[in-house]
């Protein structure tokens, strides 16, 4: 199969002609919001591959452009091959959508799409909340790119919707208030980057003495492990 990276997507008629040719859609870019939604909705309808879709061609990095290739491999060998000798471990997923984090935000976490999140939850005998029919906060929403640093995107996630509360003061030293900038002092703290929730709020000078004598537990990643993993086709509509 053909992986095909489209660009000036619109509203994903040419993607339709993509499929009769077998071809793979591992990402779409398409700036204009009316589109985003079209494409959002014919993916979750199952009429467009599910791929992320980047907003705006000027930002479009090669960094990018590897999350979507790796995302695309490693979403068909979780939905394909969930019980291979490489398979991740999800404990952790169950506790952030427990705690009200969004399928896409645990989805992005780990760096898969939200059909497979979905499908990983299920499996594990989560019960899920209700759909919402519209805006971002819904949990079928898809789109907008994943940041690379996951553990603190999804935690900052949390503490918008006030699944974790953010602390004024040290719980090290209890010291509190702000820099001569106005940034406060008490930053989140993680001891173990595979539970982005469990995070500990400490002043600057006791987060670095932490780090000073301690080694944070790295995210787990799995590694791209076949040659599938290229763009054999970029096609573009008109800008």
């Amino acid at each position: 199969m053909m992986n095909h990276l489209s660009l000036f997507t619109g509203a994903g008629g040419g993607e339709l002609g993509a499929l009769l040719l077998g071809w793979k859609t591992i990402g779409y870019v398409e700036i204009d919001d009316y589109c985003q939604q079209v494409l959002a909705q014919r993916i979750k309808d199952g009429i467009l591959h599910s791929a992320p879709i980047f907003t705006d061609i000027k930002a479009l990095t090669k960094e990018k452009i590897d999350f979507a290739v790796n995302l695309c491999y490693r979403s068909r060998k979780i939905l394909e091959d969930d019980m291979g000798a490489h398979r991740k471990n999800y404990d952790e997923a169950v506790n952030m959508y427990d705690k009200g984090l969004s399928i896409q935000d645990v989805a992005n976490y780990y760096g898969i799409t939200r059909q497979a999140m979905h499908k990983i939850l299920s499996r594990r005998g989560v019960l899920f909340r209700n759909n919402l029919k519209h805006g971002k906060e819904n949990h079928f929403f898809r789109g907008g790119v994943t940041v690379d640093n996951r553990t603190q995107d999804v935690l900052e996630q949390a503490v918008i919707k006030g699944i974790v509360t953010r602390k004024t003061h040290c719980e090290k030293c209890n010291d509190t208030g702000t820099f001569k900038d106005g940034r406060t002092k008490i930053q989140a703290h993680h001891s173990d980057y595979n539970k982005p929730l469990e995070v500990e709020w400490l002043c600057q000078k006791c987060h670095h003495e932490w780090h000073k004598y301690n080694k944070a537990i790295e995210r787990k990643e799995d590694v791209l492990e076949t040659t599938d993993g290229y763009i054999d086709v970029i096609s573009a509509g008109f800008p």
